[in-house]
């Protein structure tokens, strides 16, 4: 009975050994149909109102900056489907509806966008279709600038302006400045002697104007114009600064003298009027280089012929102002004895010469007599005169050296300079 109860026993180990196998492989395919029920399922959950159907995005969107607005650029696909783009901004507080009409081909997308605070924004850009089905959002970085970028602006220094009344050349050279601060151009607008205004733009690459046709008596006004990036629309300016040129009405003025023409020593001065008298040296006169340097110079004795209202000036057209000359001359004590034939009068007069010397103090603008100081040496005297209408006035010197005193006047340089009138 024992052998035969461990030999039943020894066959049913057998059967369940073989059939284990195919058990634990039957186990395996439930569960994973199992699984893959529950995966369909969760997918179903998903799909519920049916399958999900996008427009298509807006292509190579761009976000070009401007002056409180931007303007965003982009290419619409081929999809037909495509009828609404939307733009949003500020965290989608603010938003803009474009309709869409379709060509059929690629078209181009083109929004202002107007009245946008000034910031750094983020603008997401989606398109639907009319069953309100929408696009994947595209996001750009767009920048607005406005009062507070303007703030920031000034306009490009000016190191020297100067006019030449002669010749009405007027030259601007300008100074550096930041480029980071978007700066590629000034403007400068003048008259000229048409009295016509005239437009000149100066790239930031370039820092000198001239012109040759400038109006004497009018100012100039001038601005500096930016564009903070690359991608801005708008172009910022500075307000217009209102200048008045320095102008330079007189040539020649010394350190040293130059002259047109000579013989030895003796010469006539460049761009200065020198009459007959003044040219008591066989014809030349009113410039020495005695001393080694050119000098405008009156002189008698040694030799030499005396001087009856000897003269030498420059006229010209003056716009109202105030004059001021600093004179920087030596002279010797000459005929003390006589004042009256020992005179140097530095003098304006209005029309196209100069008085003679004892019309001096009753027919000028003003005068200043150059007269000796003990010791003899170069000396600076201060000169000035004002005039309140536009006018013709000869400038310069008159002399009367009419003694057999031996006498000289020699002037190394002149100081010039305008002030306008209040």
């Amino acid at each position: 009975m024992m052998d035969l109860f461990k030999q039943e026993t020894m066959n049913l180990y057998k059967l369940i050994t073989r059939i284990a196998p195919v058990w634990a492989i039957l186990v395996a395919m439930a569960a994973g149909g199992f699984l893959a029920c529950s995966k369909m399922d969760d997918y179903k959950k998903y799909t519920v109102e049916g399958e999900v159907s996008y427009t298509g995005k807006v292509d190579s969107l761009k976000i070009y900056s401007g002056k409180n607005r931007v303007l965003v650029e982009g290419l619409l696909s081929a999809d037909p489907k495509i009828i609404e783009c939307r733009i949003f901004w500020n965290s989608r507080n603010d938003s803009i509806s474009v309709p869409i009409t379709r060509s059929g081909n690629i078209d181009t997308l083109r929004v202002l966008i107007e009245n946008i605070e000034e910031n750094v924004h983020n603008f997401e850009v989606v398109t639907y279709d009319r069953e309100g089905n929408k696009s994947i959002t595209v996001n750009r970085i767009g920048t607005v600038y406005g009062e507070r970028y303007q703030a920031s602006l000034y306009n490009r220094p000016i190191n020297q302006h100067l006019l030449t009344a002669w010749d009405t050349v007027f030259s601007v050279i300008y100074g550096k400045m930041d480029l980071t601060s978007g700066v590629f151009a000034t403007e400068l607008v003048y008259t000229d002697v048409d009295n016509a205004e005239q437009t000149v733009i100066l790239p930031i690459s370039r820092d000198s104007v001239l012109t040759t046709d400038y109006k004497i008596g009018t100012p100039f006004k001038h601005r500096s114009w930016f564009l903070p990036d690359t991608l801005c629309i708008d172009t910022f300016y500075t307000e217009y600064a209102t200048v008045r040129p320095n102008i330079n009405f007189f040539r020649n003025l010394g350190y040293p003298f130059q002259r047109s023409s000579n013989s030895g020593r003796w010469g006539i001065l460049s761009d200065w009027i020198t009459n007959d008298a003044a040219k008591n040296v066989n014809g030349y006169g009113g410039h020495d280089t005695n001393t080694g340097t050119g000098v405008l110079s009156f002189e008698a004795g040694w030799g030499t012929p005396q001087i009856h209202n000897g003269k030498i000036y420059q006229t010209v057209i003056l716009p109202p102002g105030k004059y001021i000359f600093d004179i920087e001359f030596n002279r010797n004590a000459g005929d003390v004895a006589n004042p009256a034939n020992n005179v140097v009068y530095f003098l304006a007069a209005e029309g196209d010469t100069l008085p003679n010397a004892a019309e001096v103090p009753a027919e000028s603008i003003a005068f200043e007599e150059l007269n000796f100081v003990e010791p003899s040496q170069y000396r600076i005297r201060r000169f000035e005169f004002t005039i309140t209408e536009t006018k013709q006035v000869s400038v310069g010197f008159v002399c009367n050296y009419a003694s057999d005193a031996d006498q000289f006047f020699n002037v190394r340089g002149i100081a010039y300079s305008r002030e306008e009138l209040e």
